[in-house]
């Protein structure tokens, strides 16, 4: 069993190392030149600093999308020859929970990466002490974790969503991208209706996990993070329950779709 995963995996390396160190550099070069380039070419108001907070912010927020966008780079790499898929002694379902797993990893993993280099930023532009340069790393750490797992549920929908079109698609072409539109927007209702009634609110309060009470930001660009690290609960475990089970339901539909997709 041990040697079929680290195949898969050794696959998937294979695949996306290239996209890996493409994201790597695109990291340090948002962080580490952006902010600077900024400062010095545009002529918009504000410290270095400032700068290197906000460019931060904004690309750690894109990077929610992270997972979804290299589990469904990797899978339209392979796409074309569902051979691979089909004469596999594994199911559907291990073949696209390696997939995703190893995105999840790459994407965790390079988000951290940035996380480090924005850390190094903070404390050489902000002048931190050694007290306020711990909760600036306990607070950091809260907003990549946060993030971590937001990603690790957009993947989740965004594979079951892409696995609904492809099926979709196969029966009628012309109707495929509505069709799934439409079923996307009658999902995002019943979330809201959730949200609305409180639900993940109350989730919130299911033995809530909170690293710091600092704030990440200052009073002018604080707005960033606020949905992700709410009150400074970084997760709860009746929400890491709940959004466990919902991936783990959007990862075995969208399975056996894709298989659908494969063998017509």
């Amino acid at each position: 069993m041990k040697t079929a995963w680290r195949g898969l995996f050794r696959k998937e390396w294979v695949l996306l190392k290239w996209l890996t160190i493409w994201i790597v550099g695109l990291n340090a070069l948002v962080i580490l030149a952006v902010p600077s380039a900024i400062t010095s070419l545009s002529g918009i108001p504000g410290t270095l600093y400032e700068h290197t907070h906000i460019v931060t912010g904004t690309w750690f927020a894109l990077y929610t999308f992270s997972g979804a966008g290299i589990l469904l780079y990797s899978l339209t790499k392979e796409i074309k020859t569902p051979d691979i898929w089909l004469h596999s002694p594994r199911s559907m379902f291990q073949l696209a929970g390696a997939k995703a797993l190893f995105s999840a990893f790459i994407a965790i993993a390079t988000l951290f990466f940035g996380g480090l280099l924005a850390g190094i930023m903070f404390s050489i532009l902000g002048e931190w002490s050694t007290d306020s340069a711990w909760h600036g790393a306990l607070a950091l750490i809260s907003i990549l974790l946060a993030i971590s797992l937001k990603s690790c549920f957009l993947m989740a929908v965004g594979f079951f969503f892409w696995s609904l079109y492809q099926v979709i698609r196969l029966r009628t072409r012309f109707f495929a991208v509505p069709l799934t539109v439409m079923l996307f927007f009658l999902a995002l209702v019943i979330w809201e209706m959730l949200r609305i009634n409180d639900f993940f609110d109350w989730l919130r309060t299911l033995m809530p996990i909170k690293l710091t009470n600092e704030s990440f930001y200052n009073e002018q660009t604080d707005y960033f993070f606020t949905g992700f690290v709410r009150d400074g609960i970084v997760f709860s475990v009746g929400s890491v329950l709940f959004y466990a089970v919902l991936i783990y339901v959007l990862f075995a539909v969208g399975s056996r779709l894709f298989e659908k997709k494969a063998r017509l």
